[in-house]
């Protein structure tokens, strides 16, 4: 998918302040770096968050330096659902860090044809690796499955040189029957 590359703007206003004026208040901090207070571009980080995802990696330019980092937060308002901070880890390429990454179940129209249906227990797996390896999201595909059953941690495939954190047996998804409900079951009778 690429890197999404991301400016960012000393801030030294509250954050209410900054939002009125189009911006996203937010925070970088790192190693050696402490935390930075910054305010991107509403549009910017906007459009950030709807290609990338709000867990993504990027190149943050800050005082015209390229940095890499993560998206390691976001807030968004609870009515009317729009960002209103945002907090980004700069780490190197080839540090070690852990972070969080979507979990994306594909196939689960295939599972309705079989009469079963996925229940997500999770929706963020945390990975461990160096921080160039970590995936922006983690696919796993559910199509294969013909019957119940539980998905744990240790079924799903990930990149070379990246772990999970967690417990082997630790579920994350379940895939059920369709139970018809008492009314289906009536009309079919009536018919």
């Amino acid at each position: 998918m690429g890197i999404a590359k991301l400016e960012a703007f000393n801030r030294h206003e509250k954050g209410y302040k900054v939002r009125r004026e189009n911006f996203v208040p937010g925070v970088i901090y790192g190693k050696g770096i402490g935390s930075i207070p910054v305010k991107f571009k509403k549009q910017d980080a906007d459009k950030v968050i709807k290609n990338f995802g709000s867990r993504a990696k990027l190149t943050l330019v800050l005082d015209q330096k390229e940095n890499f980092g993560f998206i390691k937060d976001t807030q968004s308002d609870i009515m009317s659902g729009k960002l209103i901070h945002m907090d980004i880890q700069v780490v190197h390429e080839e540090e070690e860090i852990t972070h969080n990454v979507p979990l994306i179940f594909k196939g689960t129209d295939t599972l309705v044809y079989k009469k079963l249906i996925l229940q997500s227990l999770i929706d963020e797996i945390q990975l461990k690796g160096k921080a160039k390896l970590i995936p922006d999201a983690i696919e796993f595909d559910v199509s294969g499955y013909d019957h119940v059953d539980n998905i744990m941690l240790k079924d799903i495939k990930l990149p070379e040189g990246v772990t999970y954190v967690g417990a082997d047996d630790t579920p994350v998804a379940v895939i059920t029957e369709i139970k018809e409900t008492d009314e289906a079951v009536q009309s079919e009778e009536i018919e």
